[in-house]
């Protein structure tokens, strides 16, 4: 069954620009990693929001890419510039 991902990333006013060039310059990398079936973001800059909406193939290609980016890094280089957590959503998608 696909897996569908919503996760919204509140960046603190100051550095949201380095945010969106961050998620931006990550979207090739996260459409080419096996499994996954699209990817994109979403930038609000009147509430300082970017959303990011991933389709997978299963959730254990979700899980390999989770992982692959948690071990590079990638998601922890931001969270110090974050104003509150981020929401992180996965939808069975039938």
């Amino acid at each position: 069954m696909k897996e569908a991902v919503i996760t919204v990333v509140y960046p603190d006013a100051d550095t949201f620009d380095e945010h969106v060039e961050a998620v931006l310059k990550m979207l090739p990398d996260t459409r080419c990693f096996p499994g996954c079936i699209e990817a994109h973001a979403g930038i609000n800059r009147e509430r300082f929001e970017i959303a990011v909406f991933h389709l997978w193939e299963s959730n254990d290609h979700l899980e390999r890419y989770l992982t692959w980016r948690a071990e590079r890094g990638d998601l922890d280089a931001r969270s110090a510039t974050m104003r509150r957590e981020q929401d992180f959503r996965t939808f069975s998608v039938p």
